[in-house]
């Protein structure tokens, strides 16, 4: 298990957005939204729609993009390129083409469905999504890369919609600490659907779908809680979003408790006595709740 991500101070807001073909009402521009139920559609499904370039304000070491809430198919794939200069002529690397739909290892047996389970047979997990939350492309570096000019390339020519919808878009710094968050992190959903009772006894619902909640402790040197955790508690408060992901080389089951998120409390940090190279320790908690 790889140790917990925090992406924050997202870089978008100051980045130049270009290409593709996108509808005139749910323009590329919404990629900066904070709202990923308003998001920038394609005018269709072909490759020459759906890829677009991103040029931000100075060079950025990154661990990860995400892509929230899509609607990328199981059989969609992406790649991202990186290049030299704002010409976009001299590639640095890419990812080459990424599947989207997550398919079984089957040299790990503890990925393996159920035989009686249809997605055994198709050799990949369905993707449920009941409330039309969408689904994150959360790709991740094996290596920091430094990237400013980024192509990315969607191919989902088959999609039942016949366009391609993204909510919103995060290349931002990513926290990792030196030490893993606790064994029990806590995850759970809180349901949105409000419920009226009549006069009869009779329950009426407005269902709204569900948010992820997660809970996560950690202990670590003070001049990690005091320095770059504060940082990120200053910069996002409980109104800015961070990406959260606990579990991010887990590419099959990682997704469910990886989400863009707001802190919902600001957290409280505490010395405490144990040492890590003559420093103290700090221990401190987050309570993240799911943006949607």
């Amino acid at each position: 298990m790889a140790n917990l991500h925090i992406f924050n101070r997202n870089t978008i807001d100051s980045a130049i957005l270009s290409g593709g073909s996108w509808e005139t009402a749910l323009p590329l521009e919404y990629l900066r939204e904070q709202r990923p139920t308003l998001k920038a559609r394609s005018i269709d499904a072909q490759l020459s729609s759906t890829q677009f370039r991103i040029q931000l304000a100075k060079p950025l070491l990154s661990r990860g993009i995400q892509l929230i809430s899509t609607n990328l198919s199981n059989a969609g794939r992406y790649r991202i390129t990186w290049y030299t200069d704002q010409t976009f002529s001299t590639p640095t690397d890419t990812t080459d083409w990424v599947q989207v739909g997550s398919t079984i290892d089957w040299n790990n047996t503890g990925e393996w469905l159920d035989w009686l389970d249809p997605d055994f047979w198709l050799g990949s997990a369905s993707f449920v999504d009941p409330d039309n939350q969408g689904r994150d492309i959360r790709h991740g570096f094996s290596t920091p890369v430094t990237i400013q000019y980024i192509d990315i390339e969607i191919d989902d020519s088959t999609n039942v919609n016949g366009f391609v919808e993204i909510g919103y878009l995060f290349i931002g710094e990513c926290f990792v600490p030196s030490i893993n968050i606790l064994y029990e992190p806590s995850f759970s959903r809180v349901s949105r659907t409000s419920a009226q009772e009549a006069v009869g006894g009779g329950a009426f619902f407005s269902r709204r779908g569900s948010q992820k909640r997660l809970t996560v402790a950690m202990q670590l040197p003070r001049d990690e809680v005091l320095s770059d955790l504060d940082d990120i508690i200053q910069i996002h408060d409980i109104d800015k979003s961070v990406y959260v992901d606990v579990d991010p080389d887990d590419s099959t089951w990682g997704a469910k408790t990886a989400f863009l998120a707001r802190m919902e409390r600001l957290p409280e940090s505490r010395i405490v006595p144990i040492f890590f190279d003559d420093d103290l320790g700090a221990a401190i908690s987050f309570e993240f709740i799911q943006i949607l």
